[in-house]
């Protein structure tokens, strides 16, 4: 047989940096700080017990029917009132159920992006993100950082020069770096965004995992035009073997999300939704989250305190005050890349920080998870992992 003939879009080159990732931590030896994966001891079992055991005690057709394509509208009700506590007041109409949050980003990217079309992205920013971009042949444009987030006359300096479709921003806990954007560059920013005809998606799945009392309003809070699209998911904070997420978009946005939902899964499983619902519905979250980032919070600090013991001069990382990552990087002139194959023989894994920038560059940064190890490897990890930094400096 020859070489089928794939699409374009296809057939092009993929890092497979996802599935090597996943692939790592399915290892039963492997201390993988690769993965974004939640905590398994975060998960809420007993409480889904019995909500599984209510919905399955009376099984019905409206459990195992079809549903629409919207979302449960039980749980779009309840996603509403979860939006109106971080200050975003919306109707139902305006929320659409997906499979995560990733499959929100794809939904967009069908729905605004034709071969050419430019988005603004972090630099780092989400690998899986440019992933879903890149299948529909976007061009990226980096917008300039500084330890603030996007700085606001170079994100205005690029909008009066560039005909651009999408901002992609994550400006809460950020994946990969850990960094938030400040509450007054948040203004700032939408400030810039008001005075332009584009869209900005506010990617926001790790924001309720916090671990100081600082407050960091949602940027789609700010909105007063339409313009700010904010994807949310209940995989980091409830499970994400329930593939629940959610987007919230104007009506006219939305529709075309809800078709181009409907010519690929139709809806998400009415049964992960009635699930989620319900948790929602019975107040369960909030005692839930105090509960999860005190667990998150102990490994956080575990892991800062095991570089800042074990890691040489020159080694740099960041200090997030909530989500799951930190982003180190290496003296000039080292490779991540290099290293990673010493560290995987060693048992260690982490994802190389070119995957994380839309130019690949550069190779001197990694991004590391903590929520996921146990505290004692996340000791023993940091201190493999130095070791092998330590050998190639």
């Amino acid at each position: 047989m020859g070489i089928p003939a794939y699409s374009v879009r296809m057939a092009k080159e993929s890092d497979g940096a996802i599935s090597a990732l996943l692939k790592l931590t399915q290892q039963p030896d492997m201390i993988s700080f690769g993965g974004g994966l939640p905590s398994e001891e975060s998960f809420p079992v007993e409480d889904l017990k019995n909500i599984i055991n209510d919905i399955t005690a009376d099984l019905n057709g409206g459990v195992l029917q079809y549903g629409v394509t919207e979302g449960y509208l039980p749980l779009r009700e309840e996603i509403v009132k979860l939006m109106a506590s971080k200050g975003v007041q919306i109707s139902v109409d305006e929320v659409l159920v997906t499979a995560g949050s990733q499959q929100g980003l794809d939904l967009i990217a069908k729905a605004f992006i034709d071969k050419g079309d430019k988005i603004i992205v972090e630099s780092p920013t989400y690998l899986a993100a440019l992933q879903a971009f890149r299948m529909y042949e976007a061009e990226f444009i980096e917008a300039p950082l500084d330890e603030d987030g996007v700085i606001p006359a170079e994100l205005d300096r690029i909008l009066a020069t560039e005909k651009v479709k999408l901002i992609y921003l994550i400006p809460t806990f950020q994946n990969p770096s850990g960094r938030t954007i400040s509450a007054e560059r948040r203004k700032e920013l939408m400030e810039v965004i008001r005075k332009y005809d584009v869209v900005l998606i506010e990617d926001d799945p790790y924001g309720d995992l916090k671990y100081t009392d600082d407050i960091y309003p949602t940027m789609k809070s700010m909105d007063t035009t339409g313009q700010v699209l904010y994807f949310g998911s209940f995989s980091k904070i409830i499970a994400p073997g329930f593939r629940v997420g959610y987007s919230i978009a104007s009506a006219p946005i939305l529709s075309k999300m809800v078709e181009g939902k409907q010519s690929c899964d139709l809806h998400v499983s009415i049964f992960s939704q009635m699930v989620i619902a319900e948790y929602l519905k019975r107040g369960l979250l909030p005692e839930h989250l105090q509960v999860i980032n005190a667990q998150y919070k102990e490994k956080r600090d575990l892991m800062l305190a095991s570089l800042e013991e074990h890691m040489p001069d020159g080694v740099t990382w960041t200090h997030p005050e909530g989500g799951l990552f930190l982003w180190l990087e290496l003296p000039a002139g080292m490779s991540s890349n290099e290293l990673l194959p010493e560290a995987v023989n060693q048992k260690v894994a982490y994802v190389c920080g070119d995957s994380f920038y839309a130019a690949g560059e550069p190779k001197n940064a990694m991004r590391i998870n903590f929520s996921n190890a146990t505290k004692e490897n996340i000791v023993k990890g940091i201190i493999t992992l130095a070791e092998v930094i330590k050998n190639k400096m």
